[in-house]
Parts: C-alpha cells; structure tokens; sequence
C-alpha cells in the first residue's frame, strides 16, 4: 500500500483548532473507489502548525503528499515540502487550494511541487491517484498542471462540478474518527457546507470557484450537524458564501438549533449570510437567537461609497433598506454587526468616515468591524491590470493573529499582501481612516461613549461624524494626558505596518492578539477613572442642560461592564434606558424625567482581566457585551418614589 498523508495546518486560537475539511473532503471523495482504496492507505492529516520538524517526524516512507493551500500556511507549507522532497525525493508533492493560481506559474515559483490542483479539488484528486495506479499519465486528467518527463509544464482544462449529490462526507465516513480519539486534548472546530458557489463576483474576494450554486443534499447537511452535536463540537463555522439565500437553510438553522437544546452543541453557529439580507435570513437568526447559537448576525455592506462599489462590483442594499432591517432586528433582541473594509478603490477619507457613521444614523449601534483589504490570489484585486487602474499600491506584512497568541519563538512566519494607498486614498490618509474607526467603534459600539452621543444626535442634532472627529481631535491636542498616550501608540501601530496589521498586545488582557478598538476600550476601562476626568472637558462643550448632563455622565460610566461585576444597581432622575432602548430599536420618545433604578445581574461574572478580555471582549462584545444594559434578560426596571421636598428647598 502506497502512503498517501494530508496537510492542512490551521491555525490554533488556544486549544481549538479547524478539523481539515477541505482535506478530508478530498480523501472521503477518493477512497470510496476501490481502485483508489485497494492501492494507497490514507496515512494520516497533519492539521495543525506543529513545529515543522514534529511534523515531519510522522511522516514515514510517503508516496504522495497532498498539501491544502491557503494564505495562512502557505510559508509553512513550503517549509514541510521541501523537507520531504529533500529526504523522500521520490514522494509527489500535490499542492491545492484557494492559493493555488490558475495555470502553471506555481510551478516555476516552486520546484518542490509536483503536481498542482485547480478548482474544486474532489475529483481532479481521485482520477490523479487512479491515473498513478493505472500508469496512464495526466492527459485526463482535468484541473491539474504538471511538468512532462522534459520539464515542459502543462496546465489541463479546468471544469467545476456540475452536482455535488454523490460527494461523501469526510465526517459521516469515518475520515476524523483516528484524527478526535489520538487529540483528545485539542477542542476541535467545524466546517459545515450547504451549497458551493457564489453569484457575485467582488474584486476583493476569492471565496468560490465557481458562480453556479450547487447544493449538497439535505440529508447529509443534517446528518453532520448530528455528528457535530454528537462529537461535541463547540464551534460550526458554515462555509457558504451566502447562507439564507436558499428557503431551505431553515431547515439548517433548525436542525442546529435541536441539536443544541439535546446536547449542548455545538455552542456557536456562525456563518456569512445573504448579501441582500431577506425575510429567510431574518427567521434564521430567529431560530439561532432563541437557542443562544448565534453571538450576531451580519449584515455586511464593505462599503458605502457608490463609485467604490463600482470599482470592486460590489451590490448593496440602499441606507433606507438597511435601516430598515436594524428596526426589525433590533426589536426582536437579533444582534447584528456590519463589515467593512479599507481600502478599496475610490475610496476616501471622507467617503469611508461618513459611510460608517451613515451606518450609525441607519441605527447600527451595535457593532462595526473594519478589514484592512487583503489581496489574495485567484481575485480581480491581485491583477496587475487592475491594480494599475486604480493605482493600487500594496506592502507585504507578516499575516496578524487577531483573537490568537503572537507568533512565537522558531514559528514560520506567514505574511498578507495589504492595499497600503490607491490613487484616491494616501498612505497617510489610510493611517487617518484606521484611526477614525478605531475611535468611533472604541467609544461608540464598544460603548464608552455611546449614550452620550446618541443624546447629542436627538436632542442637539450633533451629528456622529462631528462628534467623533471633535473627539479624535481633542484626544491628539490633549499631550500629556492618558487618552493622547493610548492613541499616539495605537497610530504608530496602524502606521508602522512592517510590525504587522495594526495588531494590539498587552499581556494584561491575556497576550491575544485584538483588533485596536478592543485594545483601546480594555485599556480605557483598566483606566476608568482616569479616563472619566480626561474626557470631562471635552463634553462639557456641548452645553448640554445641567440637571441632565451630570445624571448623563454617571448612567454612561455606570453601564460599562468590568471585572468582579455581579449584581449592579444604577440609580437616575431619568429613564434612560427606557430612552436608549426606543432608540435603539430604531424609535423615539423625548427623556422622561422619572427617578428609576436599573438593576443587573451578570450571568457570566469574570474575577480578572485575562477572563474579562476573552468572556466579555472575544465572545460578547458582538451582542454589546461591553455594557451591561444590552442584555435585557438580565435586566429590571423599578420606579422610585420621588424624594418630598424638605421646608425651605
């Protein structure tokens, strides 16, 4: 039997990492042909970035040695290959995956690799190891490039699968069951694929092959939802590039909302919904609210500027439609977040400012999260046609860990193509919009200011674009003070991108690498009260009523969630939750004076920071974890009698 091994190395986010699907869909795929089975053995997959000397150690006389290509392992990748090429000379070194290009420039680039696969890999995979068996050569072989006896290199046609209906599961056959009982220790993620394809074509993104949608058959989306719940699988992440465009993913979402209530699992759902979000998305995030399977859902625009939509063939819904939906999410206690990226063409600094905080007059209170455009292979982006029209610059960085441990000591080190400037947005323009999302999703969504500036917007018409870009200001002038030194070293960070990609690190907070935003907010509320007498000057400003302001503040500062919290209790002449809470499901009502007392209790208490950053910030803070006032479950609302007035008041 001829050796065959799989290398899929993920990456770790502390004890969890992916099972190698896209792996396994290739074994699962080649090795129910007896053809295939009667003449190699499945040797095992390598699934983790294990020190690449560990992982050639188990590696043992290999016929072939099929690597899953992607932008996060692709150094590590060469590595490990090359190792083996330069003991087992004789091993084929198959290289596949979104990473892989079309045609056969990978090859010049590396001479280790033998053979590479294009496309959907299932079957290109199984007629290749058949073709070796059979020693008939390559000429059949679809969606493959190889070298001939001579050194030419050779790329065959590339096709996409018409139907998916006979493809195997790689967990339903057993291919994980060796890889879960030798990892006991290892908290292993899902992937889990309804359908593949996509009908839209970003110039951004390289998720699907193909833009005819192919569905797998419904039994067997169901079936591994039940392996999931069975194996206790925490975390699903749902591979489709548009889950909820199809009637039938309700019955998905159902199906992992009964196999949660049964055992527990798996605890979180995630998945990249429908572009033009419908009624089916909404009933989704429904069905995975009530089960608590869902941490929000997302409602992704990229961008808001009509000409950069153009540019990268981006559609979007309208503002009036987007907030449109925030009012039937909101409501219903759905939370939602919206993506974004910088960088793209035509874009900016005013256009991506004002965009997010049209988002935030739309009603998006809850959460932003802001990409740096990446440039990856196989898209319209990485074309050098296309990046001359827009005059696309770009700079190589090491590839950051956001919510995962830094690099450590001997590892390979990945790295990311980012756009750095375009012929409408500067270097120094890209550092300025980084910064201006930073702090209104630190002060805003994050919620150490959100209160306040929601009053201004309704009740003194200050719009979210000035109040932002006044406090950005009055943070840079402030020298000397905490806030100037927090976002003097957060620019330099986002500036100096040779570091990496505007990561943040603190071992306070647990040594996680966090977006800025969540660096800035943990280190504010480490600082509270600092931060209170720094930022006071700044809203007495406003001139906002006195017998408000000062109640105000103390709700504002009152509501911002910190370690030890358990049960707390906030006092006010005013209703303000009552008032934010209209607002924010996207209706109004003038501030009632009526003294109340908002009562909390926390369900998930946290003693130290290094809890507080991965309970509150790395699993709440897209359902507004950060305050605690957005959880409405935990909270009650009591009216207090009013004080009688003394003789002589």
């Amino acid at each position: 039997m001829k050796n065959v091994y799989f290398i899929q190395a993920g990456m770790h986010y502390g004890k969890a990492v992916y099972l190698p699907y896209a792996a396994g869909c290739l074994a699962a795929y080649a090795w129910r042909d007896t053809a295939v089975s009667s003449v190699y053995k499945n040797a095992g997959f390598l699934f983790s970035r294990e020190d690449t000397e560990q992982a050639f150690l188990k590696i043992r006389q290999p016929y072939l040695a099929a690597f899953s290509c992607s932008i996060w392992n692709r150094e590590y990748n060469k590595n490990l290959a090359r190792k083996i090429k330069q003991k087992y000379p004789e091993c084929l070194i198959v290289y596949g995956g979104h990473d892989i290009t079309d045609g056969a420039e990978d090859l010049h680039r590396m001479p280790f690799v033998d053979i590479l696969v294009h496309g959907e890999g299932e079957k290109p995979f199984a007629l290749l190891l058949k073709a070796l068996a059979a020693g008939d050569g390559f000429s059949g072989v679809p969606n493959i490039s190889y070298r001939l006896a001579d050194g030419t290199p050779v790329s065959n046609e590339v096709i996409a699968a018409d139907s998916l209906k006979d493809y195997p599961s790689p967990y339903l056959t057993g291919m994980f069951d060796r890889l879960l009982a030798e990892n006991p220790g290892v908290e292993f993620c899902g992937v889990l694929e309804t359908n593949r394809g996509c009908p839209y074509q970003c110039a951004y993104c390289d998720w699907c092959f193909t833009d005819k949608i192919k569905l797998f058959p419904l039994e067997k989306v169901e079936s591994e939802i039940e392996w999931f719940s069975r194996h206790k699988i925490d975390y699903v992440f749902c591979a489709d590039a548009n889950f909820g465009m199809f009637e039938r993913d309700l019955a998905v979402a159902r199906r992992v909302a009964e196999a949660k209530k049964k055992t527990g699992f798996p605890a979180l759902f995630s998945a990249t919904y429908a572009k033009n979000s419908n009624d089916t998305v909404f009933e989704i995030a429904k069905i995975l609210e009530g089960c608590g399977a869902i941490k929000a859902a997302t409602l992704a625009v990229q961008t808001l500027n009509p000409e950069a939509m153009n540019f990268v063939s981006r559609k979007n819904i309208g503002a009036e439609d987007f907030s449109a939906l925030l009012r039937r999410y909101n409501p219903a206690g759905i939370a939602t977040y919206t993506e974004i990226i910088l960088g793209l063409p035509g874009e900016t600094y005013e256009s991506f400012c004002k965009g997010l905080c049209e988002l935030v007059e739309a009603g998006q209170h809850s959460s932003l999260t802001v990409y740096n455009c990446q440039v990856y292979r196989n898209t319209a982006l990485w074309q050098s046609g296309y990046r001359a029209k827009y005059g696309i610059e770009t700079v190589k960085v090491p590839l950051n860990h956001i919510h995962a441990l830094p690099p450590q000591k001997g590892e390979i080190t990945e790295y990311v193509e980012l756009v750095a400037a375009t012929s409408t947005l500067s270097r120094e323009g890209m550092v300025d919009c980084l910064m201006f999302s930073t702090c209104l999703q630190c002060f805003h969504h994050l919620g150490l200011l959100k209160f306040v500036a929601v009053y201004l917007r309704h009740e003194h018409s200050v719009s979210y674009f000035d109040f932002y870009s006044r406090l950005l200001a009055y943070i840079f002038d402030a020298e000397g003070t905490f806030l100037n030194g927090l976002f003097r070293k957060l620019k330099h960070t986002a500036r100096d991108l040779r570091e990496g990609e505007a990561t943040y690190y603190d071992e306070r907070f647990g040594g996680y690498g966090w977006y800025l935003e969540e660096g800035a907010f943990m280190e504010i509320v480490f600082e509270h009260d600092a931060f209170l007498r720094e930022i006071r000057p700044f809203l007495d400003g406003f001139g906002m009523e006195s017998d408000v302001y000062g109640e105000l503040l103390r709700y504002q500062a009152q509501t911002v969630r910190k370690p030890l919290h358990r049960t707390v209790r906030i006092e006010s002449a005013y209703d303000f939750f009552g008032y934010f809470t209209d607002i924010f499901a996207g209706g109004y009502r003038r501030l009632e004076k009526k003294k109340t007392a908002v009562s909390v209790r926390v369900s998930n208490p946290v003693s130290g920071w290094t809890d507080y950053a991965r309970v509150v910030m790395l699993y709440a803070k897209k359902r507004g974890g950060t305050l605690l006032t957005s959880d409405k479950e935990a909270v009650t609302v009591d009216c207090l009698p009013e004080t009688p007035a003394r003789k002589g008041d």
